[in-house]
């Protein structure tokens, strides 16, 4: 029998998180930008902008997210699609840029994670016209972050 004492919490390994502090801290790291919130009117929103929402404006949204377990923590891959809608085309393009240099080498505090890569590793661009049959121009692209879960 062995003798002597260990740390109780020696034997608890840490709960396995989400992909949900992940989303937080890319959010609350694209809203301290002073230099991106002054030139979203219309905001940041999850998946799409409410009705009659000022343009430019901002959505992101959660496209993938494979989990590497590993022996001794859990590694997630996050793929999130970050676009610009405005009705200018170069202010899409420049806000698209700013979103771009904002997030390059990003170090996220994400909750219980430890952040690894954060890069832009696809762009998007579409054209459309909105329900007053203005054109809108959509530029943006998909950001990857990679965060390690250490058990």
């Amino acid at each position: 029998m062995p003798s002597g004492s260990f740390a109780f919490d020696a034997l608890v390994k840490s709960p396995n998180s989400t992909t949900a502090p992940i989303k937080r801290a890319l959010v609350s790291f694209l809203r301290s930008s002073a230099a991106l919130k002054a030139a979203l009117g219309g905001g940041i929103h999850e998946g799409f902008a409410p009705e009659k929402v000022d343009y430019p404006f901002l959505t992101y949204q959660l496209v993938y997210a494979p989990i590497r377990r590993q022996f001794d923590a859990q590694q997630y891959i996050t793929g999130f699609d970050i676009r610009i809608f405005s009705d200018e085309s170069v202010e899409a393009n420049n806000i698209d840029t700013l979103v771009l240099n904002v997030l390059d080498d990003a170090s996220l505090d994400v909750d219980g994670q430890h952040t690894l890569l954060c890069h832009r590793v696809a762009d998007l661009s579409a054209q459309d016209t909105d329900d007053e049959g203005r054109k809108i121009y959509m530029v943006g692209g998909t950001h990857e972050v990679w965060t390690d879960q250490p058990h």
